[in-house]
């Protein structure tokens, strides 16, 4: 594969052109995932005691809404997101996803699943939570 760089600065956002052999096995795919690499979000706007903070979204272990709060959870704190869940999990990259009305999870981030009678437990790396 070979990458060519242009800067121009005519134009305010990346374009990409795409070269392909006609018998490309699943070109779909790689235009998808091309487009959703260019608009991911790398950081949540976040607040904590009053002070507005950009959260990296590799740090998420997961964020959750209670009643009409959204929080986001690393392994060292709790984050207040200013909007809602669907709307944070409408901007997250791929490896997010939603995993009840009220929880989205970081699944880099999941060490183990676990069965129970009421439900399932979800275990993160290096966390007790």
């Amino acid at each position: 594969m070979k990458v060519h760089l242009i800067q121009n600065s005519e134009i305010d956002a990346p374009r990409i052109t795409l070269e392909i052999p006609d018998d490309y096995p699943d070109s779909d795919a790689l235009v998808t995932a091309l487009e959703n690499l260019v608009s991911m979000v790398v950081t949540l706007p976040v607040s904590q005691r009053g002070q507005l903070i950009q959260l990296p979204v590799t740090d998420i272990l997961f964020i959750e809404a209670t009643g009409h709060q959204v929080a986001a959870h690393t392994r060292t704190g709790v984050y207040r997101v200013n909007h809602s869940l669907t709307a944070v999990g409408d901007k997250l990259p791929s490896e997010f996803m939603r995993v009840s009305k009220s929880a989205i999870v970081n699944t880099r981030q999941v060490y183990a699943l676990t069965k129970t009678l009421t439900g399932n437990l979800i275990a993160f790396h290096d966390s007790p939570k």
